[in-house]
């Protein structure tokens, strides 16, 4: 493996893992543009990658979720949005916490019910490989649920792995001519 090879594999890795915390990194750009540049086999290695850093801090992310109860700060933003025991006074936070608790209550709602049932990691194969309901809030409410660890893990890399795959094989398929447009 050459050493340009090993730097977009590391690269992948480290982007998508720091991604998967908040969205500012574009995986699907990433693999794209190595599948434009790069053999079929280097870009699916680097969409291999991808999938395993997002399901890593994807899994950070679910364990992060489930200690946070015993947080301070977590238990003051819960106040502040009127989820937690008492209402809190203020701070600087508190108008965009309640304003960011109100515009995501029904899509909350919405994952929760769906993470409480058997056919939960169909919800998040789902969102691995569509996108929607975003990645990132299946994995938050997945935190709040039942779900286990190992069956959301593996319907991450699913769902991740269908959607790195296919981008990574789609340039080749359009630059051979398989797939006219």
């Amino acid at each position: 493996m050459t050493g340009l090879v090993v730097g977009l594999v590391v690269t992948g890795l480290l982007m998508s893992l720091v991604g998967s915390f908040a969205p500012v990194f574009a995986a699907e750009a990433y693999v794209v543009g190595v599948a434009l540049a790069q053999p079929p086999g280097v870009a699916l290695l680097v969409a291999a990658a991808v999938v395993v850093g997002q399901t890593l801090g994807k899994v950070a992310v679910l364990a992060s979720v489930r200690a946070a109860p015993g947080w301070a700060w977590v238990r003051r933003v819960r106040a502040a949005t009127g989820h937690g025991p008492v209402r809190a006074a203020g701070g600087w936070w508190a108008p965009l916490a309640a304003r960011t608790a109100a515009w995501a209550r029904p899509v909350h709602r919405w994952t929760t019910e769906a993470m409480g049932r058997p056919a939960a990691p169909l919800v998040v194969v789902l969102s691995g490989a569509v996108g929607l309901p975003p990645l990132l809030a299946v994995t938050l409410c997945a935190g709040t649920s039942r779900m286990r660890c190992v069956p959301f893990v593996a319907a991450c890399a699913a769902g991740r792995g269908l959607r790195m795959g296919a981008l990574a094989v789609a340039p080749g398929l359009l630059a051979g001519g398989a797939l006219l447009l």
